[in-house]
């Protein structure tokens, strides 16, 4: 007994030494302990901390690359890649100004201030951020009930301020979803009827018809170029269809030059150069256009074409979009606020789509990722930040996204090279812009609008023109037309609006009214079995209904799938086919609810006095334990299956042998 307490109690001192160590652990133990706890509470507050900065390095990017940018490596390609792009930027956003109705000076301030927001908050380095086309026609279709062009420039701001609130909101709140309500189909009608009108609105400038009255709507806008066109300027018109023609040549060589280069072997010393002129065809045209309204100036100073005239020198100051006097009445009066309101939420999911969608490619190609939800916060911040110094809403495009990356860009670094390039630009060169004819903005804008217009997608949904259940587009057909159609008579806001809302109510409409198919067996392709309105042909058993459900069983769908299910069962009494057993696959039948397991309880209790089994095949997950526990248990169940995870084959079994089962 004594011996099997303790063994190593031999001698009196070491019992006393045992006890000593045993007061020495009792004492090192609570410290240990303490010691452990504290370890732990400074592990945990350590990983506090980096979730914190984690936090803070996924709102403000540049936080996370900048401290570990290589200026030795990547600077130069940033700085050049920069420069070159905010070159062409300038050019382009003159054009995009002229799109959107505003001040020309308008358009480069839209490359100013935004593309250094977005290089500190985006997560794209190729995203090229200052003006668009796309968001160009949205502002004008918002802005073409003012007639002054100093109202225009002032509320485009306003509008830049609003949608870019939308973004940063709906970015805040992971709202990035919001963008799958706009489908390919309405897009690309939207576009096409914006291109349209962007063609008939730079007839003005194109045609030289400078006293041309304001027009609202494409009808309108027509019938005052008509009315307007003794007015004429010959000379300018010619120079425009002069430079639509040198931009397109520009363009063939561009794509020959891509296509030879990439053959092996030595290339002629000339090529190089000239496919970076031929990238920079706007500059190219813009260069050669002042030379020529310079060189060709009377003996007083005046230009014989029409020109861009005066454009403010020197940086865009500071001033809050609101303080505006157009932004002013606008508020006081309210005169067309909710529109302006709507029209802000519209342009910023545009812009936000143009952009995510030319960052995204370039993601893809590049292996890196982008964050959705903070592009969209990024996107609207630049947009914010550049009402204060006069821009109007800015966005992506894909032509100078694209050149980002063939240029070597490696890090949103390239970003503030805008800042210095255009904002030099600003400083000095604004005389040299005096000298741009309109012609030359409009010949740009004609050209690059042209390449919008997408008559290739409703070509293509033609094609396919039959019933949606037999793989047709008819649905994708009809909402490319609404949003043409409505784009070019009724303005960008209801096109957009009311095609939306029919794309949904399609949805909701596939959600309540799902096909209720019967199937056929076809023995001439291995006895599979296929819908039998498509496939007459399949065979069906004495006796035997298999009848397929394609699509939620909810509340929405429930009185719909008994209707058809018994209609069908009906005509086959009709037809002098007694029916005893039924086969619901129910694979494409994610989830029931209430009302549905309701209305099957009272199906499933109505064929059973008519003596009607009932099985039901490819039953997943959450519907399977539905069915288990509200079918197959208790005395009486509904569903006499042994197995509710029973497949279609061997429910195909089951039809086969009627009498086993």
């Amino acid at each position: 007994m004594e011996g099997s307490l303790s063994p190593r109690m031999t001698s009196g001192g070491e019992v006393m030494e045992e006890r000593r160590i045993s007061r020495i652990a009792d004492l090192v133990m609570p410290r240990a302990g303490m010691e452990f706890k504290i370890g732990k509470e400074a592990n945990g507050s350590s990983n506090t901390l980096e979730c914190v900065r984690q936090s803070v390095v996924a709102r403000v990017p540049v936080l996370g690359w900048l401290p570990h940018y290589d200026f030795r490596r990547d600077f130069f390609y940033d700085f050049v890649g920069g420069a070159t792009i905010a070159l062409i930027c300038l050019v382009q956003t003159l054009a995009h100004a002229a799109i959107a109705t505003t001040k020309v000076i308008q358009g480069p301030y839209c490359a100013f201030v935004p593309p250094f927001v977005y290089a500190m908050l985006g997560t794209s380095p190729h995203a090229s951020i200052s003006s668009g086309a796309i968001a160009a026609i949205l502002l004008a279709d918002q802005l073409q009930f003012w007639h002054d062009e100093e109202e225009r420039t002032e509320l485009a701001s306003l509008l830049a301020l609003i949608s870019g609130g939308w973004l940063v909101a709906m970015g805040l709140c992971q709202a990035a979803y919001a963008v799958r309500f706009l489908s390919q189909s309405l897009i690309s009608g939207f576009v096409t009827g914006g291109s349209v009108l962007i063609l008939v609105g730079q007839m003005r400038n194109l045609l030289g018809l400078i006293n041309m009255r304001h027009a609202i709507g494409f009808t309108n806008q027509v019938s005052a170029i008509i009315g307007a066109l003794p007015e004429i300027h010959v000379l300018g018109t010619i120079w425009g269809i002069a430079m639509i023609i040198v931009l397109q040549l520009l363009m063939w060589l561009k794509k020959y030059l891509v296509a030879q280069l990439k053959k092996p072997g030595p290339h002629p010393g000339w090529m190089q150069p000239a496919k970076v002129a031929s990238e920079m065809k706007e500059l190219v045209l813009v260069f050669i256009s002042i030379l020529f309204a310079y060189s060709t100036c009377l003996e007083d100073g005046e230009t014989r074409l029409p020109v861009v005239g005066d454009i403010p020198a020197g940086l865009p100051k500071f001033m809050p979009a609101w303080d505006y006097p157009a932004s002013r009445s606008m508020l006081d009066t309210h005169f067309r606020l909710k529109e302006f309101c709507v029209g802000g939420f519209l342009v910023a999911l545009t812009s936000f789509l143009t952009t995510y969608a030319t960052s995204k490619k370039q993601a893809l190609q590049h292996g890196y990722h982008i964050d959705a939800s903070q592009e969209m916060f990024a996107l609207g911040m630049a947009g914010v930040c550049g009402s204060f110094y006069g821009s109007f809403t800015p966005s992506g495009s894909l032509s100078r996204t694209s050149l980002a990356s063939e240029v070597g860009v490696k890090t949103q670094m390239s970003g503030l090279m805008k800042l210095v390039v255009v904002g030099g630009s600003l400083q000095f060169l604004t005389p040299v812009l005096y000298y741009l004819p309109k012609a030359t903005l409009a010949a740009i804008i004609l050209r690059s609008t042209w390449q919008l217009v997408d008559l290739h997608t409703p070509t293509t949904l033609w094609s396919s023109w039959k019933p949606y259940h037999r793989g047709g587009m008819k649905r994708d057909f009809i909402v490319w037309w609404i949003a043409f159609l409505l784009t070019i008579f009724k303005g960008v806001l209801w096109g957009i609006g009311v095609a939306v809302g029919v794309s949904l109510i399609m949805i909701v409409h596939d959600a309540a009214v799902p096909r209720v198919v019967k199937l056929g067996r076809l023995e001439s392709l291995g006895n599979i079995w296929r819908d039998q309105e498509i496939w007459p042909e399949g065979r069906t058993f004495q006796g035997i209904m298999v009848i397929e459900f394609r699509g939620p069983l909810s509340f929405a769908s429930a009185d719909h799938f008994m209707e058809e299910v018994e209609n069908k069962r009906l005509l086959e009494e009709e037809a002098g086919n007694h029916i005893g057993v039924i086969v619901l696959p129910f694979g494409s039948v994610h989830d029931l609810d209430k009302t549905a397991i309701e209305m099957l309880r009272e199906l499933l209790t109505e064929w059973r006095k008519r003596d009607i089994s009932c099985i039901v095949a490819d039953a997943k997950s959450r519907v399977r334990l539905l069915l288990e526990e509200h079918f197959g248990g208790g005395k009486a169940p509904l569903l006499n299956q042994q197995a509710f995870m029973i497949g279609f084959l061997p429910a195909v079994w089951a039809i086969e042998n009627p009498l086993e089962f």
